[in-house]
């Protein structure tokens, strides 16, 4: 019996290997798609994303009054957000694809610190945007230049 069970672990080792090479023979193509269709913020040398889309959640109560990462202090009713590589005070065109209601928000913090989101609303604009019951929803993100944000405040 001690010999069965030799060959029976190579053959789950090889098993779970070929499990895990498929697995990220898939994640990197689906990174590369991704990347194919992301643009980039005209004349950025950092290869910012110009478009983006992904889960967005909210916060405020616990963080409202206290300094953001930005150095300003944070107030959950105002239309700002969280992005963990965006520049401070750049603007933001969220839209709710499932409502298509759309805000304006400033980056003014870092985060989200969750692997699955894109960006965390300050509590004012995900009730602007209509997401706020539902706590996290799927956003499509598009980064705007300074005359565009200017335009649209």
């Amino acid at each position: 019996m001690k010999q069965l069970k030799k060959p029976l672990k190579r053959n789950i080792c090889t098993t779970r290997n070929a499990i895990l090479v498929a697995m990220n023979v898939a994640f990197f193509i689906s990174c590369t798609s991704c990347k194919a269709q992301t643009r980039l913020i005209a004349g950025d040398g950092e290869g910012l994303p110009r478009e983006f889309s992904g889960n967005a959640s909210w916060y405020g109560p616990g963080f409202h009054g206290r300094k953001t990462a930005s150095g300003e202090v944070f107030d959950q009713n105002k239309c700002t957000a969280a992005h963990l590589k965006l520049p401070f005070s750049k603007r933001v065109l969220v839209e709710d694809p499932r409502t298509g209601n759309t805000v304006i928000v400033k980056i003014n913090d870092r985060g989200p610190y969750v692997r699955s989101r894109v960006m965390d609303l300050a509590k004012g604009a995900a009730k602007k945007l209509g997401t706020f019951s539902r706590g996290v929803a799927y956003v499509d993100c598009l980064v705007l230049d300074d005359a565009a944000a200017q335009d649209n405040l």
